[in-house]
């Protein structure tokens, strides 16, 4: 018999106050278990007593007598009287259970034979989103409304409201494009706030800004094909576009926006996915005279716009923008929005107004896709709209975001000078800063998230890293500041900026 079986139960895998309860009774169950599938013990080899085996892990005797037993009950040990516990000598269910739990060997001989991929779902993934993700929102994550503003008591009576006299809309939709009602609001307020040129019936409300991008590139972009992009950039939308085959052009971004004419130095383009109100994350605005430009470029080149105008209600420095879309005299722009920043991230929620001749197209589609996002949620948001909530919420929250940023930038500024520079914006839910002196950022946010940090790294929103264009990406920091209060916000400053300086 073997006299060391520490490996079995390694020291480490103890953790205070669990020694006596259930999970060091069933950790050295597995351990053993898996020792005997993987044939580390042998059939008919002697187990310690309970006793000394208990001693030399250092848990209890219940704690291995519980996992002997049952060990035993299900067919792994066998106990003999006057001799002690042995692996049993006949496992006949060997073979179907390393089939339902495969050893390590067998783990490591599957990982290299992964099930074969769609090409669209390996084109899909290759972009994997390197931002962290926290259970719970963590300073500066640059996405982030305020929840505690949000009136969730309001929202509740009104999904009860809309159950207690459900409508046919409610209990059997029927149109792809989303609840009329709440086409119609969506609608009447991007022609007030936002200068949209649209009706209800070019309003199809989405899950999100992500589901109308993947719609449009099925309707719009065959494999081969170019979509030019900004860069930087939102990363989540590039394994959408990815996915149709298409080719990603990415497209210089300045102070005046995306660079319109480098799209003329590249393969012709199917579609230009753009912010103009405010590009991601740099804050700059497309100016007049490059949106006329890129208009008539997509005229010219039978070619589409993309205008995801993602958090365009939250200008600080004056009214919001009008759109790329209000300028659009041939129909070329096809214009996405989302409530999750405006509202909350779980109300998944957002809209597509599509030119007149592709609403068939994109009604059609829709049909052989999910249907329709939850109608209750649609009914709850139409009538929020339609009593003067969503504007009041609006005017707000962009009050309250505006102190915040604000603050941040005055924290920066008397605090942080020598070591970030902010870049200009005039609204959104983040700052963008560029960092003085050589430090790496996607490091920097490495070292943030171990202090629970959610910083993000300017430079991982660039695509183009190629060799020739690595040495000359900005490294900066991506501030969020709409989630958090001033006291927050100035505590959660200081420890970024220490760890700034310790580099």
């Amino acid at each position: 018999m073997r006299s060391d079986f520490t490996w079995i139960y390694p020291s480490h895998a103890a953790t205070a106050g669990d020694e006596n309860g259930d999970a060091a009774y069933r950790r050295l169950y597995l351990g053993i278990r898996q020792a005997i599938l993987d044939g580390r013990l042998h059939p008919g080899e002697k187990l310690p007593a309970s006793r000394d085996l208990a001693k030399s892990l250092g848990i209890s005797r219940n704690t291995v007598v519980t996992s002997f037993d049952l060990l035993v009950s299900e067919g792994y040990l066998e106990t003999r009287i006057g001799a002690g516990s042995f692996v049993a000598s006949s496992l006949p269910d060997r073979e179907m259970t390393a089939t339902i739990l495969p050893t390590s060997a067998d783990q490591a001989r599957k990982s290299a034979n992964l099930p074969r991929l769609s090409q669209s779902a390996t084109r899909m993934l290759a972009y994997d989103r390197r931002f962290p993700r926290f259970r719970v929102a963590r300073p500066f994550n640059p996405a982030t409304p305020d929840l505690d503003a949000f009136p969730f008591d309001l929202w509740a009576r009104l999904l009860r409201r809309s159950w207690r006299a459900p409508t046919l809309d409610l209990t059997i939709p029927v149109d792809p494009l989303g609840m009329p009602s709440l086409r119609d609001e969506v609608a009447k307020w991007l022609r007030q706030s936002r200068g949209v040129k649209c009706d209800a019936d070019q309003v199809m409300i989405v899950s999100g800004a992500q589901q109308a991008l993947d719609l449009i590139a099925r309707a719009l972009v065959d494999p081969g094909d170019v979509i030019a992009t900004e860069d930087p950039g939102y990363e989540g939308i590039r394994g959408v576009l990815a996915a149709s085959g298409a080719t990603l052009l990415p497209i210089p971004v300045d102070t005046d926006g995306l660079q319109v004419d480098r799209l003329d130095q590249g393969p012709p383009a199917r579609i230009v996915v753009t912010t103009p109100s405010r590009n991601y994350p740099l804050g700059t605005t497309l100016s007049l005279a490059r949106r006329l430009s890129l208009l008539a470029w997509a005229d010219a080149h039978d070619a589409w716009i993309v205008e995801d105008d993602y958090d365009s209600d939250y200008r600080y420095d004056g009214p919001p923008l009008s759109s790329l879309q209000g300028l659009d005299r041939q129909n070329r722009v096809l214009y996405v929005g989302t409530f999750s920043r405006v509202l909350f991230p779980g109300i998944r929620l957002g809209y597509l107004v599509l030119p007149p001749a592709l609403i068939p197209v994109f009604r059609g589609m829709r049909g052989f896709a999910d249907g329709v996002p939850a109608p209750t949620a649609q009914a709850a948001l139409a009538a929020f709209f339609a009593e003067g909530h969503f504007g009041g919420h609006v005017r707000k929250m962009r009050l309250s975001y505006g102190e915040r940023r604000a603050h941040l930038r005055d924290l920066i500024e008397t605090r942080a000078s020598d070591i970030l520079q902010v870049l200009p914006s005039d609204g959104g839910l983040h700052l963008c800063t560029r960092l003085i002196g050589d430090q790496d950022d996607v490091e920097l946010q490495e070292r943030m998230v171990k202090a629970q940090l959610d910083c993000r790294a300017l430079s991982s929103y660039y695509h183009d890293k190629s060799t020739q264009n690595r040495g000359n990406l900005p490294h900066g920091l991506v501030l969020g500041f709409a989630g958090w209060k001033k006291n927050v916000i100035s505590q959660s400053f200081d420890e970024l900026i220490n760890l700034v300086r310790r580099t």
